[in-house]
Formats: structure tokens, C-alpha cells, sequence
């Protein structure tokens, strides 16, 4: 037999998890939202017989992988596709200046 003080106890459990749950999820956030200064960016119109490897290889430092350039490059412009046109302007990692 389940009785009132059961009840109130395992309520008391699922509302303390429920509330963890929440505050981590928002730590969480909070955390990636403030995790250090943004990139900086410069815009790239593509050129006839450019493609996100070729703008990705010209990018990445010496010793770098270009994979991790043109992923950088899809993430920043939103795009599913590493398809680009003649005339798209892209937003890129700004080159470093040496």
C-alpha cells in the first residue's frame, strides 16, 4: 500500500532531479555562449573554378588540416553542401595577418 508520505517523497525526487537536470542544462549554455572571443571573419566571393577545398587550402595555416578549414567555412554560412557558385560570397576565417 502506497501511502501520503511515499507519494510526497517520490514527488520530492522527481521535481530535485527535474530541477538538476535544468540548472546543469543551463550551465551548460551559459558556458558555450561565454566560451571565449568570436573568430574573426572576412567575406570571400568565389571566383570561376574555385571550390570549399581549393578557398579552405589557401586559408589553413601551414600544417593544418584543410578538412577542419572547410568545416569551419560550411558551419559559419550555415550551408549542408560543400557546393558553392561564381559569385556567392562566403564568410571565411579571416587570414592570419604575419
Amino acid at each position: 500500500m502506497i501511502t501520503q508520505r511515499s507519494t510526497s517523497a517520490r514527488a520530492l525526487v522527481i521535481i530535485s532531479t527535474t530541477v538538476a537536470v535544468f540548472v546543469l542544462l543551463l550551465a551548460t549554455a551559459v558556458h558555450a555562449m561565454s566560451a571565449g572571443t568570436p573568430a574573426e571573419t572576412s567575406d570571400h566571393r568565389v571566383h570561376a573554378g574555385e571550390t570549399l577545398w581549393s578557398i579552405a587550402s589557401d586559408l589553413a595555416d601551414d600544417g593544418d588540416d584543410v578538412r577542419g578549414v572547410v568545416a569551419e567555412i560550411r558551419d559559419l554560412n550555415g550551408l549542408t553542401t560543400s557546393v558553392i557558385g561564381v559569385g556567392q560570397v562566403l564568410i571565411v576565417p579571416a587570414p592570419d595577418e604575419a
